[in-house]
């Protein structure tokens, strides 16, 4: 396993310097014929300073220019290219040649993915992402699934909590009549069912839903509320072992400019990619998480608790029809859903061996 770390905390000028840099070594080939160079735009849609950025992406987009010899480089826009939700589309159709982001920014668009988004399931996120890249491989791939672009990466968030402007939550009747920001459609779905009323927003827009009480709370991870700097408005967590929800999240690119890329250097490329580059994401989520909650414990003492039995066993239940109707579709889509699940749980067990 590489460990990235020392590489961590440049920036874009770091990463863009150093790209240019690299690309001086590979202007020519050993024949003296020029060799072409491919420029790959990523789809900067996310604060560049996060740690998903530049500890996770940035150092791999820095490794892909220096094992092609700078061939292949990757430029951050200064904006972006497509928002959210739109982010897969724009690689499919080249307005972007390389994205990362979560599919449920996409509602109904990845339907299997949304078995990793089931609650419970996430203890650790770097080793279910290295599980879930077995399953992508093994599983969803052979479906036909994201097959309009070339999939360098999968992974997972870090499980998601309950998080409070101001009163706790101890039992689902507590979220009656509540109004939650809600990051994916099953979550929304499921919290309409029991009372709750859903609300949709981007991460960016949560600092102004919750400061302004336009929200009651939201369901997130504790590394995506100190990420975004959102902590003083929240005062009251509880946490759901394996998460209420995870999120599921790509890293793609553009088919018609892979193709550009020589076979030597798709073929390096490819060695940092994958299982690899799915773990790291997935490490770089859960390592934030445990630093986040140690920081929420200190500051809200008693207020920052941990799901009852009771409480996990009404999300259980409240979850059951949506683990139905996922079996249904992941049936249709040629994918034995007993099979997966089994699948994705013996890989994390083994992972965590």
């Amino acid at each position: 396993m590489v460990d990235w770390t020392g590489v961590c905390m440049r920036g874009r000028a770091t990463l863009l310097a150093g790209t240019v840099a690299v690309l001086g070594m590979g202007l020519f080939s050993a024949g003296g014929a020029a060799a072409e160079s491919v420029t790959l735009r990523y789809n900067q849609w996310f604060p560049s300073g996060h740690w998903s950025q530049a500890q996770g992406l940035y150092p791999w987009f820095e490794e892909i220019a220096r094992v092609t010899e700078g061939r292949v480089t990757v430029e951050p826009s200064a904006k972006p290219l497509a928002p959210p939700n739109r982010n897969y589309q724009a690689v499919v159709d080249g307005v972007a040649d390389i994205a990362w982001g979560p599919h449920g920014y996409t509602p109904g668009v990845f339907p299997l993915t949304e078995m990793v988004e089931f609650p419970f399931i996430t203890e650790d996120a770097g080793l279910s992402s290295r599980a879930y890249w077995r399953l992508w491989k093994a599983h969803f791939e052979p479906t036909g699934m994201q097959n309009d672009v070339v999939t360098l990466g999968m992974h997972v968030t870090a499980g998601g909590n309950i998080s409070m402007r101001e009163a706790q939550v101890t039992r689902l009747a507590d979220l009656k009549g509540r109004k939650l920001r809600v990051p994916t459609p099953v979550v929304g779905r499921v919290l309409g069912k029991i009372g709750a009323v859903p609300v949709s927003g981007s991460l960016g827009e949560l600092r102004e839903m919750l400061s302004r009480g336009i929200i009651d709370g939201t369901v997130i991870s504790d590394e995506l509320v100190t990420g975004f700097h959102v902590d003083d408005d929240v005062h009251a967590v509880t946490r759901i072992p394996g998460g209420i929800f995870s999120s599921s999240a790509f890293i793609i690119v553009n088919k018609a400019k892979w193709e550009r890329i020589s076979e030597k250097d798709r073929e390096a490329i490819r060695a940092l990619s994958g299982e690899r580059l799915s773990e790291i994401m997935g490490r770089l989520w859960h390592e934030n998480d445990l630093k986040a909650r140690a920081t929420f414990q200190e500051r809200l003492g008693t207020a920052y608790q941990t799901a009852s039995d009771a409480f996990q066993d009404e999300l259980r239940a409240a979850y059951s029809d949506e683990m139905a109707a996922w079996t249904a579709r992941a049936r249709e889509a040629g994918v034995d859903p007993e099979a997966a699940l089994a699948f994705y749980r013996q890989q994390i067990a083994e992972a965590g061996e």
